[in-house]
């Protein structure tokens, strides 16, 4: 049974403040209309708490939310309004079943970093095949492997700070540990919360996530039975260069694909 790195998300109100914009809402709905899928559903991948899956359903699309995390997915459900139809399915995306062929699914916020070995990148684009129609297409993004992302010190760095839901100022520092033979970088989260200038409570918390270059990102696509489509440098479709931060890779399912992993 795969073990995931998920406590950086044990507290979904946390997440929710930490975490607010909606960059890709745009280039995910400008795909959805390119392949004229209004009236069909769309795969939220590793939705989270809905940031992207609620937005999208408000402009009038037919959303379906997949997350692994219960508290997650039950912060989603409490952010969604009555008049609202959205189905929320507690799965693991390596084992997801949806019911119904999906001719679009996404998963934002650099979730395929979790699958943290060659085999889980496999079951889990495996897993996709069957659940998208016989052309569908997924989209995704992946943090960019530069220098500056994988060798970021070991030591505490200041990432910003926020006020929670109990209106105290919480402090977030980071520090990383990236493992070369392995690709994957250790991502450890210090929050530190103060009343009154005391600090009264401090947290951490870990994830790794993998990372993959771009020509291994193109292998792992085409031995799954995926064609690339585009990899972009971030959401705005520029051409991917050394200064990237995310890779957003758009991939189509390929016809007369014979599994041989």
């Amino acid at each position: 049974m795969y073990i995931w790195s998920l406590e950086e998300y044990d507290d979904p109100e946390l997440y929710d403040i930490e975490n607010t914009g909606i960059e890709e809402l745009a280039f995910l709905r400008m795909w959805s209309d390119k392949l004229g899928i209004k009236d069909k559903p769309i795969v939220d991948l590793a939705c989270g708490t809905g940031r992207i899956t609620i937005p999208f359903t408000e402009q009038g699309y037919n959303l379906i939310g997949i997350d692994i995390h219960e508290g997650m997915l039950n912060q989603a459900k409490s952010k969604t309004p009555e008049t609202m139809s959205i189905r929320w399915l507690h799965q693991d995306c390596l084992h997801m079943q949806v019911g119904v062929p999906v001719p679009l699914a996404y998963m934002v916020g650099h979730a395929f970093q979790h699958f943290l070995t060659n085999q889980h990148q496999n079951k889990f684009l495996q897993t996709l095949r069957n659940v998208l129609t016989k052309d569908g297409v997924f989209i995704f993004n992946t943090r960019f492997p530069s220098i500056e992302e994988l060798l970021q010190p070991s030591e505490e760095v200041f990432w910003k700070s926020i006020t929670d839901s109990q209106n105290r100022r919480c402090d977030i520092y980071t520090k990383m540990f990236f493992d070369m033979i392995k690709q994957v970088q250790s991502y450890v989260t210090i929050r530190r919360f103060y009343e009154n200038e005391k600090m009264i409570e401090e947290k951490e918390t870990k994830i790794d996530l993998r990372y993959t270059f771009p020509q291994e990102l193109e292998r792992v696509l085409l031995m799954n039975g995926f064609k690339v489509l585009h990899i972009y440098d971030g959401w705005r479709e520029k051409m991917l260069s050394k200064d990237c931060y995310t890779m957003v890779v758009v991939c189509q399912k390929e016809q007369g694909y014979i599994n041989y992993t």
